[in-house]
């Protein structure tokens, strides 16, 4: 069976004080400015949680190689500091996981 990719799901509570729309804002420049730069990168699903300052982001990745190699360099780059600065460190869970199939009503 072929594998179609690796999805990286990562839960994590965001800082007291930021509105929604900053926070999306935030996400919108690392998206354009950083993971879409990155060498696998398919897509980001950005989930808000039923917790105050809970959510979700969900990415598709080529290979668990590649996420992985992006997650390290996310910590070392200028480009990312918005984001990793309104992060609660100890609240981030990471998920990995290689996609057996999918379902998708719309082709």
């Amino acid at each position: 069976m072929k594998l179609r990719c690796v999805t990286e799901i990562v839960e994590f509570k965001i800082s007291p004080g930021i509105s929604e729309e900053e926070f999306v804002q935030i996400v919108d420049s690392l998206e354009v400015n950083y993971h879409s730069q990155q060498k696998g990168f398919m897509d980001t699903e950005l989930v808000k949680g039923r917790e105050e300052g809970q959510w979700l982001m969900i990415q598709h990745w080529n290979s668990t190689e590649e996420a992985k190699e992006s997650s390290r360099k996310m910590f070392k780059t200028e480009t990312t500091e918005a984001f990793r600065s309104i992060i609660d460190p100890k609240s981030v869970r990471m998920l990995l996981g290689e996609q057996i199939k999918s379902w998708n009503p719309f082709g």
